[in-house]
C-alpha cells in the first residue's frame, strides 16, 4: 500500500512537504518560548456504514499537514520535542472508512514527527513484565504536573449559551485533577502566522483561484432565462471537480432578482427570470486552501440600464480599492474608499437618497484555509497576505443586487489581483455569457 493512500482520507488534492509544516511548528514553538503546546485535530467518530466526508482543522492542518482524524500534536519547545498522537488502528473500521497511519516509527519518518504516539494508554513487556504506557492524557498529566506548567491551546471564545466545544471540557477536566498549571491561548500567535502566506501557499490559491475562475465561466455560459438558481449551482460543482479542487470553500451563492439583495443566500432553490441580475458568489477549494470570487450576471445576457449603472458603480469602487492596496493599509481604510465612491455617486434610490446605505457589509476578509481567514479590519496588511476585495450594492426594492468580488495578494509595492483573468467590464461580461 502507498504512502498516500495511507495518509488518511486523500482530502487535500496536494499537500507541501511535511519540512513546511515543520518549519511552521518550529516558528510557533519559538513565538511561545515555553510550555506544552497542544493542538487538538477535527474529531470523526464514524463507525460501520456511516457515511460523510471528515475535514482537519485549519490550524491543525496548518501546523501538520495531517489529515488523520482524532490526531492531537504536542510541541514542547523547551526539549525540542514534536510529537504526534494518533488513535490506535482498528481494521474492521477502516474496512469502511479506509486505511489510516496508526502510531509508529513509520508515521514519524512520514508526517515529520519526532514520535507518532498512541492517545491511548498501551503496554509493553520489559524484562518478561508488562510495563504500562501512557496515552496523550497520562502523558499531559505528567508534563503539566511539573512546577510552573503552563498549556498552550486554541480557545476560541464560546458564548455564554453555547456548549462548550471539546478542547475546553478536556482542558477543564484537566484542570480539576491539575489545579495549579496555567493555560494561555495560542490564538494570537497562531493568526499572526497564518496571515502571511509562503510561496507554497500563495501557489495553492492560485490553483484554488483557476478552478473557481472555470466554475465563474461554466456559470456564465448556464444563467438564462427559466433556469434554475440549482442548476448553475450544479454547472459550478461540476467545474469545480473537473478542475482538480476537492470541493467548496463555502456553499455556493446562486441569487436571481431579489434572492441578490440577500447576502448569503444559499438556498438555490429559485429561477433565474428574463431581465434580472443573478448574483454568483462561489470559492474553490484546492489542498485547503480557498478561492473567494463574485460576479454579477444578467440573467438574459445584456445589462438593462439601470443594472448597468448600478454595476459600473460597484465596479468603480472596486477598482479604487484595489489601486489602493499596498502594504501599510487596513481593511477599514480600503473600505472607506470604496464606500466614498458609493456614497458620493450622483445615482440615488427610489426615494432619492444616496445609495451609500445599500453597501452594507465590509470590503472583504482575509482568506487562505478558510474562507472567512483570520484577521480584523484593522490589521496592517503585508506582504503575503491575501484579501478580497468585494464591494456590492443592494436594492431590495428594486429586486436588484450587484456585488464584484476579487482576490488579491499583497505585494511590497501593492497589491496582485490572483482572479485578474476573469472579467469585469460590462463587455466582457456580456461577451463571456455568449462563449460555449
Amino acid at each position: 500500500m502507498n504512502q498516500r493512500d495511507m495518509r488518511g482520507g486523500n482530502y487535500a488534492a496536494e499537500l507541501q512537504s511535511p519540512e513546511t509544516y515543520r518549519d511552521r511548528r518550529r516558528r510557533l514553538a519559538e513565538r511561545v518560548g515555553s510550555g506544552t503546546v497542544v493542538l487538538w485535530g477535527a474529531g470523526d467518530d464514524r463507525g460501520y456504514g456511516d457515511v460523510g466526508t471528515f475535514r482537519q482543522g485549519s490550524s491543525f492542518f496548518y501546523l501538520t499537514g495531517v489529515e488523520l482524524p482524532n490526531a492531537v500534536a504536542v510541541l514542547r519547545p523547551e526539549e525540542g520535542g514534536d510529537l504526534l498522537f494518533l488513535p490506535p488502528r482498528n481494521p474492521n473500521i477502516e474496512r469502511w472508512t479506509g486505511p489510516k497511519w496508526g502510531p509508529g516509527e513509520e508515521a514519524a519518518a512520514a508526517f515529520g514527527f519526532d514520535e507518532v504516539l498512541s492517545t491511548e494508554a498501551t503496554e509493553t513487556v520489559i524484562d518478561a513484565r508488562r510495563r504500562p504506557v501512557p496515552g496523550l492524557e497520562g502523558r499531559l498529566h505528567g508534563w503539566l504536573a511539573e512546577p510552573g506548567a503552563v498549556l498552550w491551546t486554541e480557545l476560541p471564545a464560546v458564548s455564554s449559551g453555547a456548549e462548550l466545544p471539546p478542547t475546553h471540557r478536556f482542558v477543564a477536566k484537566l484542570r480539576d485533577r491539575l489545579p495549579t498549571f496555567e493555560v494561555r491561548d495560542l490564538g494570537e500567535h497562531l493568526t499572526a502566522l497564518r496571515l502571511v502566506k509562503d510561496d507554497g501557499e500563495i501557489g495553492l490559491m492560485r490553483r484554488a483561484m483557476a478552478a473557481t475562475i472555470e466554475g465563474h465561466r461554466r456559470a456564465a455560459r448556464s444563467v438564462s432565462p427559466g433556469v434554475s438558481e440549482g442548476a448553475v449551482d450544479g454547472a459550478v460543482y461540476a467545474a469545480f471537480r473537473e478542475s482538480g479542487a476537492e470541493g467548496l470553500s463555502f456553499p455556493t451563492i446562486v441569487g436571481s432578482g431579489y434572492n441578490a439583495t440577500t447576502l448569503h443566500y444559499d438556498q438555490n432553490a429559485g429561477t433565474c427570470r428574463d431581465g434580472e441580475l443573478v448574483v454568483v458568489d462561489i470559492g474553490a477549494r484546492y489542498g485547503y486552501y480557498c478561492g473567494d470570487l463574485t460576479r454579477s450576471y444578467p440573467v438574459n445576457g445584456r445589462f438593462s440600464k439601470r443594472q448597468r449603472e448600478i454595476y459600473e458603480l460597484v465596479l468603480e469602487a472596486h477598482d479604487r480599492a484595489a489601486e489602493a492596496i499596498r502594504p501599510g493599509i487596513t481593511m477599514s481604510e480600503l473600505r472607506k474608499i470604496a464606500f466614498g465612491v458609493i456614497e458620493g455617486s450622483d445615482l440615488r434610490d427610489t426615494e432619492g437618497e444616496p445609495l451609500g446605505q445599500y453597501f452594507i457589509h465590509g470590503l472583504g476578509h482575509f482568506l487562505g484555509l478558510d474562507a472567512h481567514d483570520p484577521g480584523g479590519d484593522e490589521v496592517v496588511l503585508e506582504p503575503g497576505m491575501v484579501i478580497t476585495n468585494e464591494p456590492g450594492i443592494y436594492l431590495p426594492e428594486e429586486e436588484l443586487g450587484v456585488r464584484i468580488e476579487n482576490d488579491f495578494v499583497v505585494t511590497a509595492d501593492g497589491g496582485e489581483n490572483l482572479s485578474a483573468e476573469l472579467p469585469t467590464s460590462i463587455s466582457d461580461v456580456e461577451e463571456m455569457m455568449r462563449q460555449e
